[in-house]
């Protein structure tokens, strides 16, 4: 009996590991990573597009989220083991055109069980 779930196990893990990642359409993902601190200004000019797909990537783990968005600008941590990713999406005190003053910023939230469940835009200082 123990061994039947082992082997559950395994052949779940495995269907998990290879779960595909989805496409997102009608936005060049290597210009989003490469787009750090939004200081090319490439992420505003997409945000919209990516959160209509939002759909698509409810679910995903941190990781597979890193595997499409790249990483992160800043982490945050909330509480019960949930987490934040923060994408800037205008530029910020790292970049050469930055105004002090509030940003807008991507901010999707992980739950407990690592999965992303919701997406919005915040102004931060």
């Amino acid at each position: 009996m123990k061994i039947n779930g082992i082997i559950a196990f395994a052949i779940f893990a495995l269907c998990i590991a290879c779960a595909e990642i989805p496409e997102i359409k009608n936005i060049d993902l290597k210009k989003w990573k490469e787009d750090k601190d939004a200081c090319n200004e490439y992420r505003i000019e997409v945000v919209e597009n990516l959160l209509s797909q939002k759909e698509k990537l409810k679910g995903l783990s941190q990781n597979e989220m890193i595997n499409i968005l790249g990483t992160a600008d800043k982490h945050q941590l909330y509480e019960r083991s949930q987490k934040f990713f923060i994408y800037y999406l205008e530029p910020n005190e790292n970049c050469s055109q930055y105004t002090e003053g509030y940003i807008k910023a991507l901010y999707i939230r992980f739950n407990s069980l690592d999965q992303a469940v919701d997406f919005n835009i915040q102004k931060v200082q």
